[in-house]
């Protein structure tokens, strides 16, 4: 079939839908486009000209992301893309849950546990930063980030724990990743890619990346995917149906490794 080229109107919503979940850059902007549209006229002068006009109108904002340029969307894009009955096809969902802070006020007291609490949620951001994330809300203990690809969400959990291992502050994080169709209301997400990536983070233990078979498969098709992934078997998660396919992220040479609870892993 040839190649259909975007009307200026679908270009400009593509490359918000595009924007919405994490920064982007203008080559995977191109490489989602032609899996949309193929290789059509002007490409890359057409997704420049329309990054710049959604820029002048507030709907775009431009970073540095890698050391390159990067978009996007702001709370009035986001807008827009609800107004037109626009959702992401799917992402990757990124759960975080800090362990051992209940212990915290007992062993430091408010200001001091406090103070821990401000120390590893920046360390969480700056991962965040790195990689291009969207962080959606805070957890109390955690955070739901956001990527629009499977790679990225991989290299940002691993970049979290070795964070968080370098500060010395004894502090533990659990993460959980699932890939898949999400369901976007207002500026929070649902669905079962959501649930399934926030029990993951439940199963994962202190130090531990847990995700499932859909973000090893989604990364080992993204070009620079391959993260190193030890199988972990079928979990059993509440509230899903059908057991999940879970692997850990081994995210240094030197971690320690942990096991997911056996009870609940089906041989």
């Amino acid at each position: 079939m040839p190649p259909t080229s975007p009307t200026t109107a679908e270009l400009l919503l593509d490359l918000l839908e595009l924007t919405s979940l994490s920064a982007t850059g203008t080559r995977q902007l191109s490489t989602e486009l032609k899996k949309r549209y193929g290789t059509f006229s002007s490409l890359r002068r057409r997704i420049e000209s329309g990054l710049a006009t959604l820029e002048s109108e507030g709907l775009v904002e431009a970073g540095t992301h890698l050391g390159r340029r990067s978009y996007a969307a702001t709370p009035a894009g986001l807008q827009i893309l609800e107004d037109q009955g626009r959702y992401p096809h799917g992402g990757t969902v990124l759960f975080t849950d800090l362990v051992g802070s209940t212990a915290l006020i007992d062993l430091f007291g408010e200001d001091g546990a406090h103070e821990m609490r401000l120390r590893h949620f920046e360390l969480l951001r700056s991962a965040v930063a790195k990689h291009g994330g969207r962080e959606i809300k805070g957890l109390g203990d955690g955070l739901m980030i956001i990527f629009s690809s499977a790679t990225p969400a991989l290299a940002c959990a691993a970049s979290m724990q070795r964070n968080v291992a370098g500060d010395g502050d004894g502090l533990g994080l659990r993460v959980g990743l699932h890939t898949g169709p999400l369901l976007r209301e207002d500026n929070d997400f649902h669905g079962t890619t959501v649930i399934v990536a926030a029990r993951l983070c439940d199963r994962a233990q202190s130090g531990q990346v847990v995700v499932s078979d859909h973000v090893r498969a989604t990364a080992e098709a993204e070009a620079g995917g391959g993260q190193p992934l030890t199988l972990l078997g079928d979990l059993a998660l509440k509230g899903i149906a059908e057991p999940i396919t879970a692997y850990e992220l081994r995210w240094s040479d030197g971690s320690r490794r942990a096991a997911v609870s056996p009870s609940t892993v089906i041989a």
